[in-house]
């Protein structure tokens, strides 16, 4: 199993109609999110503006989990879902969708038949929590609120994430004084 630290100081941030986007991890790695080149994306979005159309995308399974705030999806002739803190939905990319609402949101795009889905686990201070990989596949854990120590001694600060790449299975401890929340999304290959 591979190991990984992404530092949210190094994510690219790019322009969305509703504001801002951190690209935590996209793979393949030489993939580009423009030309829609990727089998899945992970980011994590400010959505600044009250009112906002999401980008469209055929073709991709969104996932999106809201970290603060709440937002009110309305799928175009597909119903709606108003997602409060730590809720996830999942919906065609390929639907006309607009938000209501601010937040920050965490988001996993999938393509050309990956599949994946997002959790969310609150942690005490000392209390640990062990993440997966599933063979084949990858797991991310996203540090939403606090911080986070994993197995040999990686710290996460805030909106770090831990990638793991190849089955295995990793503990991570809230090394902090306050309650930790850790989000995160597993994704297999085809």
């Amino acid at each position: 199993m591979n190991v990984r630290i992404l530092r949210a100081a190094e994510y690219p941030v790019s322009q969305w109609a509703g504001g801002t986007t951190a690209q935590i991890y996209l793979y393949p790695e030489d993939g580009d999110y423009g030309r829609r080149d990727f089998i899945f994306r992970l980011s994590s979005a400010a959505i600044q503006c009250p009112q906002s159309d999401f980008t469209p995308l055929p073709g991709v399974e969104r996932h999106i989990m809201m970290l603060e705030g709440s937002a009110r999806l309305v799928y175009q002739g597909h119903g709606e879902k108003t997602l409060a803190p730590y809720e996830a939905e999942t919906f065609d990319g390929g639907w006309q969708t607009t938000s209501f609402g601010q937040g920050t949101d965490f988001n996993l795009m999938l393509r050309q038949g990956a599949a994946g889905g997002l959790w969310a686990q609150e942690l005490a201070p000392g209390e640990s929590f062990d993440l997966p990989c599933p063979k084949g596949g990858f797991a991310l854990a996203f540090a939403a609120q606090g911080e986070a120590l994993s197995g040999g001694g990686r710290t996460l600060g805030f909106r770090d994430a831990l990638l793991l790449e190849g089955e295995g299975e990793i503990s991570l401890q809230n090394c902090g004084k306050t309650a930790a929340r850790l989000v995160g999304a597993w994704i297999r290959l085809p």
